[in-house]
């Protein structure tokens, strides 16, 4: 399986309410969307680098407590490397990939706007249950299944040549 993208939760709390940060996003995959922060690991680095470049490039904030939450796969085929952080304050920079908002978690579950795979997992990276697999499924485009499944011994901190 070939898995060389990231995403990143960036949580914070707003009078008792988790609000997620989210990109509407104006690029393909998934554009029209609203989405985690992430995007493709570049060459020499390792995954937890590629994550705080990106978070940086598309956000501008610093965050903190940033981990490792599990991976996300597609049809067996392709996944990405899931994170979660909190925000460390600052202010949003603005972003070439669209636009940047902070939405409260509810929102982010219900929301048809809200890329498909996301409701049936980000209450799991939010807590802290161990990193775990969820394995999606799609026919024409559509999301069949998703299947959680106990994470393999992978190496996570290779690098990409």
């Amino acid at each position: 399986m070939n898995i060389i993208y990231n995403i990143c939760f960036i949580t914070r709390k707003r009078s008792n309410e988790v609000e997620v940060l989210m990109l509407f996003r104006q690029k393909d995959p998934n554009r029209h969307k609203w989405n985690g922060i992430g995007g493709k690991i570049e060459k020499g680095e390792t995954i937890d680098e590629s994550m705080e470049r990106e978070i940086l490039e598309e956000t501008g904030l610093k965050v903190r407590g940033m981990s490792f939450r599990g991976i996300v796969t597609w049809n067996e085929t392709g996944g990405m490397y899931v994170y979660r952080a909190e925000d460390a304050g600052g202010g949003l920079s603005a972003c070439d990939e669209g636009e940047l908002a902070w939405k409260p978690f509810q929102w982010v579950m219900e929301a048809s706007e809200v890329v498909s795979n996301i409701k049936y997992y980000l209450k799991d990276i939010l807590q802290d249950e161990p990193p775990q697999e969820f394995a999606c499924t799609y026919e024409n485009e559509q999301l069949i299944s998703v299947k959680k499944k106990p994470l393999p011994d992978m190496a996570k901190e290779l690098t990409f040549n």
